[in-house]
């Protein structure tokens, strides 16, 4: 009988033991899953640090103090949330690295204006994302340069070397492996987006607005950067839609309308002495509308050798634009009809299905460099019709660059 009993016992103990630690288990996993089972970010509203929707109050303290709050907590995943409303605020950096769990999220809902006063910039951005592992910004919301404001001090027009920008509506500068998606940008002082120095970084659905005689308004500029993806946007400027600067590679642009504006141009590149190769860039399945050029690779003379190389524009639509297909290795130069002697070398480079309507009518020019001739220059399937003034030869240019043609061809080939 004692016997029985000990077993019983033993029996209860040896299952006690076994529901304790099948508990336990449960609880270590409830407590790896939880981030996924439950919204664990915690939100940081910006009129919680003193934000003032007013569209007067420069709310660059409580914007600050609302990031570093967020940037620095270390609990959960952190979301700096600008909510309904109009806050203007001056010069302003969000800053990394974070201590937030990955990512940490900037959800802009309402509207966010620029200062006017330039003496409120010390450096040429407006509002910057700088040393950000794992960024999300993100929303419906408006940043306004408004530029209107600031253009008339513009002098990059005027002087062609040492001018002094304005300040870029939103710079990324170090920024990797991040999104930025859905947000408005309207009427920069400069550049709208300013992408420098980052990796894995995608762009899409933007909506970027500014007139088309607005100076310097780049929609998005990209330089010194790698992996960039930039997709689904509707962008109008007075300057590139999206201009690719140097040092530049893997770049891929897609499904993007353009229009006002100066195209999809590389470059231009050679202005400076420390600008290196652009390599790798492919853009594809977009539209320009009333455009001054379409698909344009630039250089200057330069004084520093380097290339641009492995580029595609594939997959393009032209309505009336000015100069469809254009590579020009004397830009910037005052003897612009001259011949080229550019340092830099272009190769590789494919214009392929691009079809529309074109008001010039040389729909095709390559004018490149007598010192570095352009190289595996592919033209194939250009079916743009002339839409310019009657009775006009409608051709192709080419100048030191020995292009292979194939496929449609409107204008005839070189």
């Amino acid at each position: 009988m004692a016997t029985a009993k000990a077993i019983f016992f033993l029996g209860i103990a040896l299952l006690s033991c076994s529901l304790i630690g099948a508990s336990r288990g449960l609880e270590n996993r409830r407590s790896l899953l939880l981030p996924i089972l439950n919204n664990d970010t915690k939100v940081f509203d910006v009129t919680k640090f003193g934000a003032v929707a007013d569209g007067k109050t420069d709310n660059v303290d409580a914007f600050r103090a609302a990031w570093g709050a967020a940037c620095k907590n270390s609990s959960s995943r952190a979301k700096v949330l600008i909510p309904e409303g109009t806050y203007r605020t001056a010069q302003t950096m969000f800053a990394g690295p974070c201590s937030s769990p990955k990512p940490i999220t900037v959800e802009v809902i309402g509207t966010v204006k620029a200062n006017t006063d330039p003496s409120e910039y010390v450096s040429p951005e407006w509002f910057t994302f700088q040393d950000i592992d794992g960024l999300v910004l993100t929303g419906r919301g408006v940043f306004d340069g408004e530029g209107p404001a600031m253009w008339p001090l513009n002098d990059c027009r005027q002087i062609k070397t040492d001018c002094a920008p304005l300040p870029s509506s939103l710079k990324f500068y170090k920024v990797n492996n991040s999104v930025v998606t859905g947000i408005t940008s309207l009427n920069s002082m400069q550049f709208h987006f300013h992408v420098h120095g980052c990796s894995n970084v995608s762009l899409s659905k933007l909506n970027i607005t500014a007139p088309g005689n607005s100076p310097n308004t780049d929609g998005i500029h990209i330089s010194s950067s790698d992996m960039i993806k930039v997709f689904g946007s509707v962008i109008g400027t007075g300057d590139d839609c999206i201009s690719i600067g140097h040092s530049t590679t893997n770049l891929t642009v897609y499904n993007i309308t353009c229009g006002p504006g100066h195209g999809i141009s590389i470059g231009s590149l050679g202005k400076r002495p420390e600008e290196r190769t652009v390599n790798g860039v492919t853009v594809t399945n977009c539209t320009f509308v009333n455009t001054t050029n379409g698909a344009r690779i630039k250089t200057w003379i330069g004084t520093v050798a380097a290339e641009v190389k492995n580029v595609t524009y594939e997959d393009i639509i032209m309505k009336n634009v000015q100069n469809p297909v254009v590579i020009d290795q004397s830009y910037g130069s005052r003897l612009s009809r001259a011949p080229s002697t550019s340092v830099w070398k272009i190769s590789d480079i494919h214009f392929r299905k691009i079809k529309g309507t074109t008001v010039s009518n040389i729909a095709v020019s390559l004018q490149c460099s007598t010192l570095n001739p352009c190289e595996g220059v592919e033209v194939a399937d250009i079916d743009l019709g002339y839409a310019g003034r009657l009775n006009t030869t409608f051709i192709s240019s080419c100048s030191n660059a020995k292009p292979i043609f194939g496929g449609i061809l409107n204008p005839p080939p070189c």
